[in-house]
């Protein structure tokens, strides 16, 4: 009756053409969803099958309370944690009124977390939160009733035949009554109270010091140019205060001071006297300060959970002193202007996860930019313009050591 062909699809030539009409539709279809891969399925019927599918997965995800969050002061936080960064766990958690609710903690502040630990999820009914569990053995209203046996007399079965209308107000009484029990009884977080970690990482506050290198241009071809080199280089030690509003942006106030010093005996040298370069020679003993006050601006970026990139930038005013001794005759020189300073670090927390990780070791390189315009010689003339500004642009690297809150153990 029917006759197999090179491409093993069958023909139908000896059927009768009643026969050949029923059997053509079904055929060709079965060899079209073989052959083309369900091309007849409609686009837009799969796109709403994936749609719907992603949808109902998010909302399990979400309603799925099975992870369990526990942080550094002992409260145990039961949700479902949806992403991990290096520094933080985002999650989702239902409220005693059973809407969702999104949250953030730091890992610092987490002793533990662990994934799927209670055996059922959490739902929601109306306005109240059951679990898995609590739906099985309630039924519909919620409310498990207690099974008494007791044995029945004539009296009980007079007064069991009350009328319905009054049996019924009494059952809706005693279900709102439970309900509002549940509301009361049975939420889902406790109410997060004040801790030592709630202002956690948002301060910043510590000294650093280090090696400093003035950038001015001198001319080192003689025994003073030489003195003059030396004095351009010289330690720096400083201190700020910050504090973070939010992870990545902090403002507060920073204050360095870079301090340098030289003497010499019989030496060629030059000083100003009445506006006038003077050469002479003798003994020279030089100290020289110039130090910087200003508010701060920092923006701070994780390199992981312990390890943080900070930038830095300050404007504010220098305030320069040397204090000269020519030949046993003691000459201060001092003046101020505007300028600015340029910090890039990194930050190391220390500690560990018990006593909280609060101390910060700071790696940074900084620049300061600045001149001073005008001088006071200490010659009764007051403070006079110079001629050629006095340069104070200095590169920096300091080692520093910080806290990001009083250390509970240090007050101990």
């Amino acid at each position: 009756m029917s006759q197999p062909t090179n491409n093993f699809s069958l023909k139908f030539s000896e059927l009768t053409d009643t026969e050949n009409k029923t059997l053509q539709k079904p055929a060709f279809v079965v060899t079209e969803l073989r052959g083309l891969g369900f091309h007849k399925i409609n686009f837009l019927t799969r796109t709403t099958i994936v749609f719907f599918l992603v949808l109902l997965f998010s909302v399990t995800k979400s309603f799925g309370q099975r992870d369990q969050i526990t942080t550094q002061a002992g409260e145990k936080i039961r949700c479902r944690i949806v992403d991990e960064t290096p520094t933080k766990f985002i999650y989702v958690y239902l409220s005693p009124t059973g809407k969702i609710l999104r949250n953030e903690i730091f890992k610092n502040l987490v002793s533990d977390f662990k994934y799927n630990y209670y055996p059922e999820n959490l739902i929601t009914k109306g306005n109240k939160v059951i679990s898995g569990s609590d739906t099985k053995e309630t039924g519909k209203s919620g409310a498990t009733p207690e099974k008494t046996t007791k044995q029945t007399t004539p009296a009980d079965t007079k007064a069991t035949t009350s009328p319905p209308k009054q049996a019924e107000k009494t059952v809706e009484k005693e279900e709102k009554t439970i309900v509002k029990d549940d509301k009361v009884n049975a939420p889902l977080t406790p109410k997060k109270e004040k801790n030592e970690f709630d202002n956690y990482l948002k301060f910043r506050v510590g000294v650093r010091g280090g090696f400093g290198n003035m950038l001015a241009k001198i001319d080192a071809k003689d025994e003073y140019g030489l003195y003059q080199e030396k004095l351009l280089r010289g330690w720096t030690w400083g201190a700020d205060f910050s504090y973070f509003p939010t992870d990545n942006f902090g403002f507060g106030i920073m204050f360095h001071d870079f301090q340098s010093k030289n003497s010499a005996q019989n030496i060629k040298y030059r000083f100003l006297k009445n506006g006038e370069l003077i050469d002479t020679t003798g003994s020279l003993n030089n100290k020289r300060s110039a130090k910087f006050v200003g508010p701060v601006f920092y923006f701070r970026k994780n390199i992981d959970y312990k390890t943080m990139v900070i930038l830095g930038l300050a404007p504010g005013a220098y305030f320069y002193n040397d204090k000269g001794e020519y030949n046993g005759t003691k000459i201060p020189y001092k003046g101020w202007d505007f300028g600015g300073a340029a910090t890039l670090g990194i930050d190391f927390m220390l500690g560990n996860d018990i006593t909280g990780r609060d101390i910060i070791l700071s790696l940074e390189a900084g620049y300061n930019y600045g001149q001073i315009r005008s001088m006071d010689f200490s010659d009764g003339k007051g403070t006079v313009k110079l001629a050629k500004p006095l340069d104070l642009s200095r590169v920096d690297f300091t080692i520093g050591l910080r806290f990001t809150r009083y250390p509970r153990y240090l007050s101990n």
